[in-house]
């Protein structure tokens, strides 16, 4: 090697290391900050100055021995109550609310509660044996309770989201006296029947679009009843097909940086989400797929709203519909997110709001607000 060779290739050593090092140091100042502490910010007005009987807080409550984490936010601490039930199971979502939708800030009190093993309330040390769909159903009411305590209410609002809605619609027919009104979006009717006509669109979807690698996934699974890992599958190639969580197919990478972008969410708030999810989902999966809603609770006495994706087929649309139209209410109204797939309050923000607002709050039951 001759002195000029050598001395290119130290200099491309010494450059590349150098490189190395930056990008390292980039990486690790990026991972800091995204596991810095979380914290909710005080509302505000537009001077700038806390927002006179506004709400925004934390709170780890004690909800039938297990210590369970919730945020409370709201322009105007005596306007309604609305406990948001989430999705998965397991899989706490209020950062992809606060991201999309906080403008139902400005019109209720909103509550989101990370359920028994999700999200910040998951505890690896959770036992098994907890994990039923009755025990999170009693965690409701004893939620819904310290609610209308903390608040003096008589009754609150609730927004149920996919899995969220099987837990919903089974409390507010056991306890309507605690609630003002339901608001379904994803609705679930009949599991077993949710399950095999999303499947079977996926497959359709498979063979329509000559898409091999799907076919051959979604066949190599077979129709449902199938476990955890099947569903992940049958999940993925939905939501590729836009019939999943969002009509524009976002990606998990997409949907994990937009919740890491609100300031109550980090990056172990990431990581144990995801272990949340997949905890859950081994413990309860099973045991919800023979839940029928649409055969169990058909006379309610609230008001009941369904706020539909036109494009779902996670939980398809025309099942909820078929629902909805034999359901008993005092009051009840479907209407359709002609724009949405799973999720229209991040798919259809804006209109969202409005409809919570505008259709939704004047035909709730009075609340025993302040």
């Amino acid at each position: 090697m001759t002195r000029s060779t050598g001395a290119t290739a130290w200099k491309a050593a010494k450059y590349g290391g150098i490189g190395l090092l930056i990008t390292l140091s980039l990486f690790l100042s990026v991972a800091g900050w995204l596991s810095l502490p979380t914290k909710t910010p005080p509302i505000t007005g537009t001077s700038g100055a806390i927002q006179a009987n506004s709400i925004a807080e934390e709170e780890r409550v004690m909800i039938n021995g297990l210590s369970q984490w919730t945020l409370t936010r709201g322009y105007n601490r005596d306007a309604p109550i609305l406990l948001v039930l989430h999705g998965g199971p397991g899989a706490g979502e209020f950062a992809w609310f606060r991201a999309y939708n906080s403008e139902l800030e400005r019109t209720f009190v909103v509550v989101h509660w990370d359920q028994r093993g999700a999200g910040k309330s998951f505890d690896p040390a959770t036992p098994a044996n907890t994990m039923t769909f009755e025990n999170i159903v009693q965690d409701v009411d004893a939620m819904v309770d310290h609610l209308r305590i903390k608040f003096g209410r008589e009754r609150i609002a609730i927004l149920a989201h996919s899995w969220g809605t099987l837990l919903g619609t089974t409390y507010i027919a056991r306890h309507p006296e605690k609630i003002s009104g339901y608001i379904g979006t994803g609705q679930i009717a009949d599991m077993r029947a949710n399950e095999a006509a999303s499947y079977d669109f996926t497959l359709s979807e498979a063979h329509r679009l000559s898409n091999k690698a799907a076919i051959d996934a979604l066949t190599g699974i077979g129709r449902p009843p199938y476990g955890v890992e099947a569903t992940l599958v049958q999940r993925k190639w939905l939501t590729h097909f836009g019939g999943g969580i969002t009509r524009d197919g976002r990606s998990v990478a997409q949907l994990a940086w937009t919740a890491l972008s609100v300031p109550e969410f980090n990056l172990p708030d990431l990581i144990a989400l995801a272990r949340s999810a997949l905890f859950s989902m081994d413990h309860l999966w099973s045991e919800i797929g023979s839940l029928n809603l649409d055969q169990t609770y058909t006379r309610f006495e609230v008001p009941v709203f369904f706020l539909l994706g036109r494009f779902d087929q996670q939980t398809p649309s025309s099942l909820a519909a078929a629902y909805f139209e034999v359901l008993q209410a005092p009051d009840k109204a479907l209407i359709y997110f002609e724009a949405s797939a799973h999720s229209p309050p991040w798919e259809e923000p804006a209109r969202f709001a409005e409809i919570m607002t505008r259709t939704v709050k004047p035909r709730l039951l009075p609340d025993g607000e302040k």
